[in-house]
């Protein structure tokens, strides 16, 4: 009788990531080691997935992946990196060029309060 393979998977937090141009790196505990991984990012919005090259270091028992992403502010993204065809890591990346991530707002630079105003009315 075959076996039925399950592969259990979860996140364990969302990295966050900028709109930079510069290499940007994101350090994970991978299920096992490998020499060159396949990165594959996913934006979560449009549903289509990109192939990232990635630099391969470690650090302690820490994989590092850095790579030049093209990521849009705002938008929510799901990774995998896979060794062939084994998926070894998932997660789950936000990007944002805020630095004060305690106290993150979706309207930063967009909501204007008006600071003139006249409370004049006029009844017809």
């Amino acid at each position: 009788m075959p076996k039925n393979k399950i592969n259990s998977f979860s996140y364990l937090g969302m990295e966050i990531l900028t709109t930079s141009t510069s290499s940007q790196s994101l350090k994970i505990v991978p299920r096992k080691d490998v020499s060159s991984p396949t990165f594959i990012l996913k934006d979560k919005s449009t549903r289509t997935e990109s192939t990232i090259t990635v630099t391969k270091t470690t650090d302690g028992d820490y994989m590092v992946l850095s790579a030049v992403f093209s990521l849009k502010e705002g938008s929510q993204y799901s990774f995998k990196v896979k060794d062939g065809l084994e998926e070894i890591y998932r997660g789950l990346i936000f990007c944002t060029d805020q630095t004060n991530l305690d106290n993150y707002s979706v309207n930063k630079d967009e909501y204007v309060s008006e600071s003139t105003y006249n409370n004049d009315f006029v009844i017809i």
